[in-house]
């Protein structure tokens, strides 16, 4: 069966408008890296989730946060770090998933090396921000 490109206007509503295929490691390789903090670009967004390609860089700490409106879903795709689950520092790297519900305090930091990670927000972060800091 096929579909008429007219029957499905209106239900694309995505950013970009077509599917998305990431090579990770060419990606990564293309980034102009700051000399700290974290590098991130959206890569998808829609009114119901948002994808980030990111790396904190070497050094780097977030700061305790949690979200009021997303969850968030990071997953590590290179290097190592930490993060901050249910209050324990936890060791991470290419392979681990941290599923972060919204409410829930974490934290990333990449101490000895880069951390390449995805972060996925659900529903999608709302304007301006959804970081909440703890001191």
């Amino acid at each position: 069966m096929s579909l008429n490109p007219q029957e499905l206007k209106g239900l694309i509503d995505s950013t970009p408008n077509v599917s998305v295929l990431l090579n990770l490691p060419g990606y990564y390789a293309k980034r102009q890296l700051p000399e700290k903090g974290v590098d991130s670009e959206v890569v998808y967004d829609c009114p119901r989730t948002q994808m980030m390609v990111r790396t904190a860089v070497k050094g780097t700490q977030i700061g305790h946060h949690f979200h009021t409106v997303s969850d968030e879903i990071v997953i590590v795709v290179g290097g190592r770090g930490e993060i901050l689950v249910n209050g324990e520092w936890k060791p991470v790297k290419a392979g681990d998933v941290h599923v972060c519900p919204r409410g829930i305090v974490h934290d990333t930091r990449a101490l000895e090396e880069n951390l390449q990670y995805i972060s996925v927000f659900t529903p999608h972060l709302p304007p301006g921000t959804d970081i909440n800091w703890v001191k």
